[in-house]
């Protein structure tokens, strides 16, 4: 008895191979049994550079990319899982790690997919396959129509074989790459204001102001007050912290003019202008300036110092030194909060009695 293909028959052939998934679907790229992504900081980095060549050389891991410039290197390989602990211990110890995620995939789920990938292209095969032997059989249709429809069938047994392949190809990297960790690692210099040429900086534009008080260490009677305070205005202009500094420094209790009648009073300092550059440093070990809260730095400043005393007597303009320590209260992308305590010190024969304890409040926006 003549075999007659029917629409049911149709029908289900083209739900085959329509509702069929393709690879193309279930990956872009290799799959890893994990993946890590690092980036760390170190403060020696031409000798961390030299300590991760020579570890990724004499282990057994495959590097699959490397880029590195003068003060950044970034490091792609795979390794057994086995070897995911030494490789995090080793990441540690090249410095401050600013960003560390761990990855698991569920490789057994992958390959259950490429299975299913393969069974259902096999069953597509049967269906074509006896689709053409149903047409081959059948009187009713003309050469030209009959050829034109085997043809196709036969065009999707071929489409279905090569997806086939490309399932047990990736089945097969899967089999490889579900025991191996994926690792890229970014290593960069940990310095970030100017220090020589091997530098790199990022420039900002932050203008602000800051509020300073002075607490003299020694005070004299006819040079200098006990305290001082006064506004400056600070502009920030690498993300280091380099920045400027100018303001005026007068007395929390000036004289009145009752006791300036005394000779000795009015020879004493009644302000201090003040033009400082400064540089401030994240600490490695506290967040290195990368949170939103409470990072702590520590800095100096260099300038000019420019007193003037109630008398209106010449004075000579001397240099002026501070070591600082100090916390940003606040950062993010646009404002910056922060205070700092310095040790104040003008370079000149006055500087036991104008010397002494500065505290600082500043705040910054980009402009």
């Amino acid at each position: 008895m003549r075999k007659t293909l029917t629409t049911n028959t149709l029908t289900l052939i083209a739900l085959c191979f329509f509702s069929l998934p393709t690879y193309g679907q279930y990956y872009k790229s290799r799959q890893y049994g994990a993946t890590l992504n690092s980036t760390v900081y170190s403060s020696k980095y031409k000798e961390d550079k030299i300590r991760l060549d020579n570890f990724i050389k004499n282990t057994e891991y495959q590097t699959l990319s490397v880029r590195s410039n003068l003060y950044s290197t970034r490091l792609v390989f795979h390794a057994s899982t086995s070897f995911s602990n030494r490789i995090d211990s080793f990441i540690q110890s090249l410095g401050y790690v600013t960003e560390s995620s761990i990855n698991t995939q569920n490789i057994d789920a992958l390959k259950e997919s490429q299975k299913e990938v393969i069974e259902s292209q096999q069953d597509a095969i049967k269906g074509f396959e006896e689709s053409i032997d149903i047409y081959e059989g059948d009187t009713s249709l003309d050469a030209t129509t009959l050829v034109n429809r085997i043809n196709n069938l036969k065009s999707r047994v071929r489409s279905a074989e090569q997806r086939i392949k490309s399932a047990e190809k990736e089945l097969s990297v899967l089999k490889q790459t579900e025991n191996l960790i994926l690792v890229t690692l970014d290593l960069k210099d940990e310095i970030s204001t100017p220090n020589g040429s091997n530098q790199k900086i990022t420039w900002v534009n932050m203008p602000g102001a800051s509020y300073s008080y002075l607490v003299v260490e020694n005070p004299k009677l006819g040079l200098t007050h006990d305290a001082y305070a006064g506004y400056n205005l600070k502009y920030l202009f690498t993300r280091g912290k380099s920045y400027m500094e100018l303001g005026v420094l007068k007395p929390i209790t000036p004289y009145t003019e009752q006791e300036l009648n005394d000779t000795i009073l009015n020879t004493t300092k009644n302000d201090f202008f003040l033009v400082q550059f400064g540089q401030d440093f994240y600490t490695r070990h506290f967040g290195r300036g990368r949170r939103k809260f409470f990072n702590l730095y520590s800095g100096y400043s260099l300038g000019l110092l420019i007193p003037n005393q109630y008398n209106d007597a010449p004075q000579q303009t001397s240099g002026v030194a501070s070591l600082n320590i100090g916390v940003e209260v606040f950062k993010s992308k646009h404002v910056l909060l922060d205070t700092r305590a310095a040790y104040f010190l003008p370079i000149n024969n006055e500087n036991r009695n104008t010397r002494g304890i500065m505290l600082n409040t500043s705040f910054n926006f980009v402009f």
